[in-house]
């Protein structure tokens, strides 16, 4: 392996370490195997992470700043309400597209237990805060159909993320061809459901005076 700074080899075996904790599981994923793959010695690893769970805590904190990056970069250059919307579904599924480990560890980060939760959740919060008032401002215009905010987030993030680490499944098992016209696919009915779980209904909506148009 080449002489590289301490700063890159760390953020090189937290890269790897998201990509086997996302397809073996935290459980399955082994710091031998993680070193491994990286091309250090374990005790090398253990010289930058002590833990396991260490490990865990620092993929956690860079997986969720690569989430907030990418959401940030795709909602500059969006302007109305449903740019946006669809703005955030498209990015999440790029980064999927290029790293296909990464929903399966954001999936795998929300299962390990009280304790690991509470750290993955309290990482998201910002992103969850800023997800919420998008989603009340939407309301608030007549844009989104009213109901529990927080609980109409929980339900896209499931929706968004089954879809994700199914087309990583997929990938696995049928190759990488398959799986990018999955994912395509996934990203349309993604996309179609958040329309519609969104929008409010017509009966909702304000009587449109005679000679305009929606």
């Amino acid at each position: 392996m080449p002489r590289v700074g301490g700063r890159e080899r760390r953020g090189t075996i937290v890269e790897e370490a998201i990509r086997a904790f996302g397809r073996d599981g935290y459980k399955g994923a082994s710091l031998e195997s993680i070193a491994r793959a990286v091309g250090v010695r374990k005790q090398t690893l253990l010289y930058y992470f002590p833990t396991k769970e260490a490990l865990l805590e620092a993929c956690v904190a860079a997986a969720v700043d690569r989430l907030a990056d990418e959401l940030g970069r795709a909602l500059d250059g969006a302007r109305s309400y449903w740019e946006k919307a669809e703005a955030v579904i498209h990015a999440v599924f790029a980064l999927a597209a290029q790293w296909p480990e990464f929903p399966m560890f954001l999936r795998e980060a929300g299962r390990l237990g009280p304790e690991a939760f509470d750290r993955f959740a309290a990482a998201i919060e910002p992103l969850r805060e800023r997800a919420i008032g998008f989603l009340e401002e939407g309301m608030a215009a007549g844009e989104v159909r009213e109901q529990d905010p927080a609980l109409l987030l929980f339900t896209l993030y499931t929706a968004v993320v089954g879809a994700l680490t199914e087309a990583s499944v997929l990938r696995a098992v049928v190759g990488d061809d398959e799986s990018r016209a999955s994912l395509r696919r996934r990203e349309v009915e993604t996309l179609a459901f958040v329309r519609a779980a969104l929008r409010p209904s017509p009966a909702a909506r304000p009587p449109v005076a005679r000679g305009t148009q929606e």
